[in-house]
């Protein structure tokens, strides 16, 4: 069984040194044109500004996931309830998650809109 260990001071300064690294790594990740690619694909203009940059791209990466989310919920529908079918105690919340995610990028969708 594993058992769960306390953090100690010692173990500080190795957090903090992983730590930094993944932030080196997460700066130097988004400086390599990540955002130009998103903004392209979003067809988001250059000079978009404030509100509007933000608002038009969650309007164009959200009906992709509402698209696939949709798509992939009525799978999870039925293995929820095959799973419960079957004895799972986790098959309710198999589906009610895959209906939640589908209400939720839904809503989202609305109020981009």
């Amino acid at each position: 069984m594993h058992a769960i260990r306390r953090l100690s001071l010692q173990d500080v300064p190795r957090n903090l040194c992983v730590a930094l690294v993944v932030l080196a790594a997460a700066w130097a990740a988004s400086g390599a044109g990540h955002a130009q690619i998103i903004r392209r694909a979003a067809h988001i203009p250059e000079n978009a500004g404030g509100l509007e940059g933000f608002v038009s791209t969650c309007d164009a990466m959200v009906t992709p996931c509402l698209v696939a989310a949709a798509a992939a919920t009525p799978l999870a529908v039925i293995g929820g309830g095959v799973a419960m079918a079957f004895g799972a105690r986790r098959g309710m919340q198999i589906v009610l998650t895959a209906l939640g995610v589908l209400a939720l990028l839904g809503s989202v969708k609305g109020i981009v809109a």
